[in-house]
């Protein structure tokens, strides 16, 4: 009699055909529900997935203000241009024709998931990119493997590991050339770069979820775990 291994909880459920054959737009929620039914029946009541969070939405405004606090001065005779740090209200302000108002976005970014432990408030920044081949939407992701923003997220969160994670899937993931230029770009954390290959099995997705992202979120300090799909 042939063996077949039993499925993952989330693999017997009805509609993850349908999510698994979704791709470009639906990707990033694909993940994001899938996170969200794992944590719900693995860990209930401890984490919180939170799609677009504004953690840093600030961050370019703040890295720079932290190097040069000058930069942020209000200017005697302020336009739209300029922006600045109100120390008093605690935001950055500019003007919107003759009037002061705060400023509305454009100083940093919006990572596209956080995983947070709610006790702790320990945190993981996830991107989920789908791309065919072609497009550049790893390059972009890539602000979030520099060693700028590791360090100043790190620090401002008060983090012990590495704050972010990348999710790729479409078929750039089954191309070499692509393969072989992701794990550069993301080789100084290479257990958190995954590439979700085609049909989006979730076994290895929800694996990696627990053997890389979730450890360091629950307290663990050694996160230098030997993970392979």
């Amino acid at each position: 009699m042939e063996n077949h291994a039993p499925l993952h909880y989330l693999a017997r459920r009805g509609n993850w055909q349908l999510l698994a054959q979704q791709g470009g737009s639906h990707a990033e929620r694909d993940t994001a529900d899938v996170i969200k039914a794992h944590l719900i029946a693995k860990y209930p009541g401890q984490f919180t997935v939170t799609e677009h969070p504004t953690d840093l939405k600030w961050m370019y405004f703040d890295y720079t203000r932290g190097l040069d606090p000058s930069m942020y001065v209000k200017p005697e005779h302020a336009t739209e241009e300029d922006v600045w740090w109100d120390e008093e209200k605690g935001i950055y302000m500019t003007m919107s024709g003759s009037r002061e108002v705060a400023c509305r976005g454009g100083g940093g970014c919006i990572p596209d998931l956080k995983i947070q432990h709610n006790a702790s408030e320990r945190r993981q920044f996830l991107e989920c990119k789908n791309q065919n081949d072609a497009g550049n939407a790893h390059e972009r992701a890539a602000k979030y493997a520099t060693p700028s923003v590791i360090s100043f997220v790190k620090n401002k969160f008060g983090m012990t590991y590495h704050p972010f994670a990348h999710i790729f899937t479409g078929s750039m993931v089954e191309k070499r050339k692509y393969v072989v230029e992701l794990a550069t770009t993301y080789g100084a954390e290479p257990n958190h770069l995954f590439l979700w290959k085609a049909g989006r099995p979730v076994e290895p997705f929800i694996e990696w979820l627990d053997a890389v992202i979730i450890p360091p979120l629950l307290g663990a300090i050694n996160t230098n775990v030997d993970w392979a799909p």
